[in-house]
């Protein structure tokens, strides 16, 4: 299984031999394979890191996470050059129209608000709001010009954590929703990357100033595994954002989900969906787009 790893603690990170090779202040060592990451986040503002490891990172796929001083994620180093086709893949990203992106939205609309009434499912919350989401999601638009994504999430945040929750208040949910989401959007960025994809060029997503529209666009259908994580673990969020809820957060891309209706780590569930992208792209045709549903668990 191909690890997450934070790193809290140490004086500096290099790579030797193929090994990742943390050193803390007594000189003792900690050694990870490099074959064994898939992301290493940095929560630590006092470590150094030399510029061999940040190449042997993307040479091995190895995706970094930065946290600024509230511990919380700021950035992300991809890597590059990891597809042989990434010029003919950004051309026919550049060439999408209109109506496609249309199309497209609407399938992750669609499959996020199904995964949000799943969510609601899994944690036995009122059938009647399930009821609604399911209805809202068979009407979602191109574009979704009627806006149901917004109307649902009202609806669905209410039922997971109470009447009186605001989403982007300053308060411990809303923190660990962030810090879980921004480690999913960057799995999502390094596959989409990795596929040929340029990230700036959103489907819905279309902000000047953010490097990552694309991956926002495709990890709606995923956030409802955050939000679940959350609130089946509510005894864990007395201490906020801890050490635990961040290595379980950054860990949960080897949770399951379901992709064309087989279980499969949620990691490899995000490259079968990029890849199912790129054939939507090369065909034209928004059908061919794949997206992971959240799994019902009969058994809670």
């Amino acid at each position: 299984m191909w690890r997450s790893v934070i790193v809290y603690n140490g004086e500096r990170i290099n790579v030797k031999d193929n090994w990742l090779v943390i050193t803390f202040e007594d000189d003792s060592q900690k050694r990870i394979p490099l074959e064994d990451l898939y992301c290493v986040v940095i929560d630590n503002r006092n470590m150094m890191i030399s510029v061999p490891t940040l190449s042997a990172f993307a040479q091995n796929r190895i995706h970094l996470i930065t946290t600024d001083e509230r511990h919380l994620p700021v950035s992300e180093t991809l890597p590059l050059n990891t597809n042989y086709h990434c010029y003919r893949v950004l051309k026919k990203q550049l060439e999408m129209n209109n109506d496609f992106k249309g199309l497209v939205w609407k399938r992750v609309i669609e499959t996020k608000i199904n995964n949000q009434a799943t969510c609601l499912e899994n944690i036995w919350a009122d059938l009647s709001v399930i009821k609604q989401l399911r209805e809202m999601a068979s009407e979602i638009l191109p574009h979704d010009r009627g806006n149901r994504e917004a109307i649902s999430a009202k609806m669905y945040f209410r039922n997971l954590f109470g009447s009186d929750f605001i989403r982007f208040n300053d308060d411990d949910i809303n923190a660990i929703l962030n810090y879980g989401y921004t480690i999913m959007r960057s799995g999502v960025a390094k596959s989409l990357v990795s596929h040929g994809f340029n990230c700036v060029l959103g489907i819905h997503h279309i902000s000047e100033t953010n490097e990552f529209n694309l991956a926002d666009d495709f990890m709606e259908p995923l956030r409802p595994l955050i939000d679940e994580w959350i609130v089946r673990n509510q005894d864990c969020l007395k201490e906020g954002l801890s050490k635990y809820v961040k290595n379980e957060l950054v860990n949960l891309v080897n949770s399951e989900i379901l992709f064309e209706g087989k279980r499969m780590k949620v990691r490899y569930a995000i490259d079968s969906m990029c890849r199912s992208l790129v054939t939507a792209v090369e065909t034209n045709n928004p059908d061919r787009v794949i997206l992971p549903e959240v799994i019902y668990y009969h058994e809670k």
